[in-house]
């Protein structure tokens, strides 16, 4: 689409949507797509996209309301999801503040509504040098409330038969109704992916705590590889992997732990408590990796 901005490097490429603050695809100078190519659709579904910012917050908000300050703040559903899902950034237009060859800069500013007690301004880099993509968010708290905040990415990657999977941590959630988290539990074999393994052949949909930052994802078939660096602020990620779909999964990594809002009370889980005019950032990094050297 003409209002895409695309970046280059000499080795990768990635398309940006202004609206919703998304990559719609990134790919490597031969055209291997490192993120999941975007699907061909009459309409634009940042849904569809390769990966969109959590801000601020991200996954679902249990009952769609949360207490915090003695107050309790209410949300209207913002998808098709009976729950308020993902923030809004997401799903707002964002203003293009630079665009280069090798970098972009959009801003995102929300204000306090009857869907949301949040009123914040968003701002997101995206750089290619090389190899590497960096991505920055930083939320900003412009409304005149104490509010908790969180942040996350929502990448979306390939999955084929021999992807594996390297992404240490020291255990899990456990899913209940409503695609929400259960009980915080020990790692199971299967999802223990303290050494590369591939995805279990079932959905997943959990939340991973105690991550130590980096991944790995592998292609075999397509000797491609790719490390990912989070930023201090980004030690725990979601897993999602749908039964139906099986061409792609995502990794998102997150600064706080999903429904945490509802528990901000007795446990922050990971977000941020923010007065009016305070911020914080966080960063997340990919670097392709050529795989043709390695057995597996």
């Amino acid at each position: 689409m003409s209002s895409w901005i695309r970046i280059d490097s000499d080795r990768l490429s990635v398309s940006i949507s202004p609206l919703g603050g998304a990559i719609v695809a990134g790919h490597t100078a031969e055209g291997v797509p490192f993120l999941r190519p975007y699907g061909s659709k009459a309409e634009f579904d940042v849904a569809n996209c390769a990966c969109f910012p959590l801000v601020p917050i991200g996954n679902r908000v249990e009952g769609n309301a949360f207490s915090c300050g003695g107050l309790t703040f209410h949300f209207a559903r913002n998808a098709a999801d009976p729950l308020y899902i993902h923030g809004d950034g997401w799903l707002g237009a964002w203003t293009v503040e630079q665009s280069s060859a090798d970098k972009a800069v959009l801003a995102f500013d929300k204000p306090e509504s009857a869907g949301s007690p949040y009123a914040y301004r968003a701002r997101q880099s995206f750089r290619l040098a090389g190899p590497r993509l960096d991505l920055t968010l930083s939320v900003a708290n412009t409304g005149e409330t104490a509010l908790p905040f969180g942040l996350g990415f929502h990448p979306f990657f390939p999955r084929t038969p021999l992807t594996t999977l390297l992404a240490p941590a020291s255990d899990w959630w456990s899913e209940r109704g409503g695609h929400l988290p259960g009980e915080r539990i020990a790692l199971a074999d299967e999802v223990d992916f303290s050494t590369p393994r591939r995805l279990p052949d079932r959905w997943l949909n959990n939340a991973f705590e105690g991550w130590s930052g980096v991944a790995r994802i592998v292609w075999p078939e397509r000797a491609l590889g790719l490390d990912i660096e989070a930023s201090q602020a980004l030690r725990r990620y979601m897993l999602y992997a749908p039964d139906g779909e099986r061409d792609f999964f995502c990794f998102e990594p997150m600064s706080h732990t999903p429904n945490a809002l509802r528990h901000f009370g007795t446990d922050p889980m990971g977000l941020r408590m923010l007065n009016p005019g305070e911020s914080f950032s966080a960063g997340f990094a990919t670097s392709v990796v050529d795989w043709s050297d390695h057995d597996g």
